[in-house]
């Protein structure tokens, strides 16, 4: 069975997966447990589903009767809506981004922004030397435009995202490039690990904030179903109303599914912030260079890194449920480096972009 088959057929486990957890019509949490757990067992196997098995009963036997403090490094955390166990980690990061300078070259460039110019128009207009957003001041017919353009304040990317989306697709790369004018510290690098795709707890938040050539990641771990509010919490703690959202597929899954929890435990956060769905870019930049846009292939082929012992995405409700069932942290393991590993390549990513279309 080659890898692309492999894969494909743990895409069919996802869906199956998905399918079952929108078949349940109730959900039932007592303590640890959630019911039904038979949703957390797909039935078809598969080279790359028998190798994490595999794995795990190794790490079932490996770290059987070992407490969860020295098998991974962190501390508990208490917040106000309750207890969760923190692991904090540092690394030496660079985030490579397009100079301000030159992404405001880029997007003045770009005559598509002004109201009723499109391509032909703008082929045209360059043609007689309006090389630029600022040039068009002077004509006649796209001055007025021209200066209602030039009005959006290029430091605030809401504003941003609204004019450039307007005219442009959102995976545009002056979309990408309005990150440029951002404070670093204000990115928020996401990533949730959850015990299903729909109406089931998170179990693992990953958070990173980047300062200097540091990545400061902080991972709120629930040791048991009802930690969750308490990683809820600590996850908040992050965000400001300055915070830029950094995600792989966050828009359609990570934010959504916490403003979800968060509405299930009376939290009254919108989450309406800037968001940079990293997805969205890599697909425009990088599919017909690559077989999938999957966060690892592009891992893969973009940073030449290959995972050891890294468990499915799919997989990790089946890990977790396991932990809960014996009390083996063993699993855990693989779900906190998992989920690690996720948001060091986002920011790889992310710099790879702005390298890739400066």
């Amino acid at each position: 069975m080659t890898e692309r088959e492999s894969r494909a057929i743990l895409d069919r486990i996802g869906e199956r997966l998905r399918e079952t957890v929108d078949n349940v019509k109730e959900q039932e949490i007592t303590g640890d447990t959630i019911r039904p757990s038979h949703i957390f067992f797909p039935s078809i196997l598969n080279k790359e589903y028998e190798k994490a098995q595999e794995l795990k009963q190794k790490l079932l036997k490996e770290y059987e009767g070992i407490p969860l403090e020295e098998v991974i490094n962190g501390e508990e955390l208490k917040t106000e809506r309750g207890t969760c166990y923190r692991i904090e980690t540092q690394d030496t990061i660079t985030l490579k981004m397009v100079s301000q300078e030159r992404a405001k070259e880029k997007i003045l460039s770009d005559l598509k922004l002004v109201y009723g110019v499109g391509e032909v128009t703008e082929w045209n207009l360059k043609a007689e030397g309006y090389d630029t957003i600022k040039d068009l001041l002077h004509h006649l017919r796209y001055g007025s435009e021209a200066a209602k353009a030039l009005a959006v304040d290029m430091g605030d990317m809401y504003s941003m995202v609204a004019w450039v989306g307007r005219w442009l697709p959102k995976s545009h790369p002056l979309i990408l490039y309005s990150s440029s004018f951002q404070n670093r510290n204000d990115f928020i690098i996401l990533d949730i690990e959850t015990m299903g795709l729909s109406s089931l707890p998170i179990i693992l938040c990953g958070v990173a904030q980047i300062s200097g050539n540091q990545l400061f990641l902080n991972q709120y771990l629930l040791r048991t179903i009802t930690e969750e509010p308490g990683a809820l919490s600590a996850f908040l703690s992050h965000t400001t109303e300055k915070s830029i959202f950094v995600t792989f597929n966050g828009k359609t899954f990570d934010i959504p599914y916490l403003k979800e929890r968060l509405a299930y435990y009376g939290l009254k956060e919108k989450l309406e912030n800037p968001h940079v769905d990293l997805l969205h870019f890599s697909r425009r930049a990088w599919k017909t260079r690559v077989p999938d846009c999957r966060l690892t292939t592009l891992e893969e082929h973009l940073f030449g890194i290959k995972r050891e012992n890294d468990i499915p995405s799919a997989l990790v409700p089946d890990f977790y449920d396991t932990y809960m069932k014996t009390g083996n942290v063993g699993p855990l393991i693989p779900i906190v480096e998992h989920n690690k590993q996720d948001i060091v390549t986002l920011v790889n990513i992310f710099s790879r972009l702005h390298q890739e279309w400066e």
